[in-house]
């Protein structure tokens, strides 16, 4: 079985898709026998503890904003003193891949971990916040929705390949932002596989994470995740479904918070 067959098929029994779980093999005695970390859903739910933000907009709010966008929109200096304050704080930055290995299979972390992330590809994020990153040695996810990749206010495809050889993340964050629940047909196909494809030609190796747009999941999209190679969806605020812990990974959206309030926030919700 090669790489990416044998990883679907951990990560479809911990998805809870395909019924009862197959006997397993009569393991052969060892004369030093060695402890594994557990790969069972109440051990990767009892792991999920790591907080995980959510950024979207890194820029000045202007007049044209509507009300609904505001808590979507960090202004560059706000943005700055929160990096700091989660610096202060002795949080630890890690990419998305650690969480899920940690998740997965119980990977070691860092002292106060935490994962940030970008959404949606637009262009503050590499002008404003990654600087930022940088001059605090942070790593941070960046999910990319490709139909706006070198228009005006996105990223450009220089920027992902740039991010990406920078040391974050580059996750899929569909073509153009159609919720999951509503798929059908070749959407698949056109919101999944093929914005994923193209973001692994970008940056040259597999792209695995994916978040799903207006944090909303469906159940039934977890095959079609899988089959496209992907091994864990990041929602937002709803709760982590015990069933398919891998693919409702919790965030919480970062308003223009103090930075004192942010790790406040952090404590409380994590």
């Amino acid at each position: 079985m090669d790489r990416r067959r044998a990883s679907v098929a951990v990560a479809l029994a911990l998805a809870g898709c395909g019924g009862s779980e197959p006997p397993r093999p009569t393991p052969a005695p060892s004369a030093t026998p060695t402890a594994t970390p557990r790969q069972d859903r109440a051990a990767v739910v009892a792991r999920a503890r790591v907080p995980v933000l959510c950024y979207h907009q890194i820029r000045a709010p202007t007049g044209a904003d509507e009300p609904d966008a505001r808590p979507y929109i960090v202004r560059p200096s706000v943005f700055a003193a929160q990096m700091r304050a989660l610096d202060e704080a002795g949080y630890t930055t890690i990419t998305g891949d650690q969480l899920v290995e940690h998740l997965l299979h119980g990977a070691e972390l860092p002292r106060k971990p935490i994962l940030l992330t970008f959404d949606d590809a637009s262009a503050g994020q590499y002008r404003h916040a990654f600087p930022v990153l940088r001059r605090h040695g942070f790593k941070a996810t960046f999910f990319v929705m490709t139909v706006v990749l070198g228009k005006d206010g996105w990223l450009t495809r220089g920027q992902v390949r740039a991010l990406d050889r920078a040391g974050m993340t580059i996750g899929s964050h569909t073509w153009d932002h159609k919720a999951v629940p509503e798929y059908a047909g070749d959407d698949w196909k056109t919101q999944v596989e093929a914005p994923q494809r193209e973001l692994e030609r970008l940056v040259g190796h597999p792209i695995r994470l994916f978040a799903y747009p207006f944090g909303l999941r469906d159940r039934k999209a977890i095959p079609h995740l899988l089959q496209a190679g992907l091994r864990a969806g990041f929602q937002l605020a709803e709760p982590l479904d015990r069933r398919h812990p891998l693919w409702s990974i919790r965030r919480i959206i970062v308003p223009e918070l103090t930075g004192r309030e942010l790790v406040r926030e952090v404590r409380r919700s994590f």
